[in-house]
């Protein structure tokens, strides 16, 4: 067996749940890995674990890689080689009955955010510039953190609407709380979010490992969303703090599996695995020029080619799905 450290942005929630199959199904056995998960507090803190290789693997978002590549700064040798979440999971949300209706009625209003460093801030003050809107000019972003703290804040007042991701909101509607999504432009819809990256000198000295390791993780989300009672299951298993602990046992899956598949949809988008990974033509180049116009990064002159490959996509995606699904639908 090969020890390895694979790096998380946070504490684990059900937004990885479907990683976590990988382990139920036995699939890093399969190919000699004995893979230990490691959260850390932000991807500030995981970027250097990985840049000095304590850290093999990190599910990170691809911000964070161009930010650090901007110029003048010290070249960080670490490559983004799969799209994990081909769709921006984040949302703008408000009350069912709110008086806004579109994103033109922010205006004067309070946006609550997780918090002033997260990375979609800059995509929000981006598209909210198209509507003639300015931040702190014409809107103010207030950090409410997620979970009962955010969802207390918009049923209060306090703020006007939410903008956190995609499973937060699904908890904020299985709370009780009725909410409306305002519609996004399509340009920040197809913003993809976390990614699978690792060091260069791994990608070019090992390959086999990079392939191996993500095609049994990637075999793993198939697994999840095959059978998604048993993904959730599995999760409470590796993490059993995170089960809920009132409700009843029906009340707590029904909840879980409304996050999950909320999750499993933006990683397997339209439910084919032909399109898991693959980083579009031009989408890091859309990236770099939306947090520019967002102020997130000084200059948009970043070399992205330099960010990511998709040289390896094909020989991860290359296994026998059904005998996947089948697998998993027997648990």
């Amino acid at each position: 067996q090969q020890d390895i450290v694979v790096g998380f942005m946070t504490a684990p929630t059900l937004s990885i749940a479907p990683q976590m199959m990988t382990f139920k199904m036995g699939y890093y056995d399969e190919v000699g890995l004995k893979v230990t998960i490691t959260p850390f507090e932000g991807a500030a803190t995981l970027l250097p674990q990985l840049a000095q290789r304590h850290v093999a693997f990190g599910w990170l978002n691809p911000d964070v890689l161009m930010v650090a590549r901007q110029p003048g700064r010290d070249v960080v040798p670490i490559k983004a080689y799969y799209n994990g979440i081909p769709l921006s999971p984040y949302e703008i949300v408000v009350l069912e009955d709110s008086p806004i209706e579109t994103l033109t009625d922010l205006k004067g209003k309070n946006i609550g955010v997780g918090a002033m460093s997260w990375g979609n801030l800059a995509s929000t003050k981006a598209q909210l510039r198209g509507y003639d809107m300015e931040f702190q000019q014409d809107y103010q972003f207030v950090p409410v953190g997620t979970g009962a703290t955010a969802f207390r804040a918009l049923e209060t007042g306090e703020i006007d609407a939410l903008n956190l991701f995609d499973t937060l909101h699904t908890q904020l509607e299985l709370s009780g709380i009725a909410i409306r999504r305002l519609q996004q432009d399509e340009k920040f819809l197809n913003l993809f979010s976390s990614s699978w990256v690792t060091h260069n000198d791994t990608l070019r000295d090992d390959p086999e490992l990079v392939v191996n390791f993500t095609r049994a993780t990637v075999k793993g989300v198939v697994a999840c969303n095959a059978n998604p009672e048993a993904c959730v299951r599995n999760f409470w298993e590796l993490y059993p703090n995170t089960k809920p602990a009132s409700g009843t046992e029906e009340e707590k899956m029904e909840t879980a599996l409304a996050i999950l598949k909320t999750r499993l949809a933006t990683m397997i988008p339209h439910g084919s695995i032909a399109e898991m990974g693959r980083f579009k033509d031009g989408s890091w180049a859309d990236y770099v020029a939306v947090l520019h116009e967002g102020g997130q990064l000084q200059s948009a002159d970043i070399p992205v080619e330099e960010l990511y490959t998709n040289d390896l996509v094909d020989q991860i995606n290359d296994f026998d799905v059904d005998a996947v699904v089948k697998a998993a639908e027997a648990l």
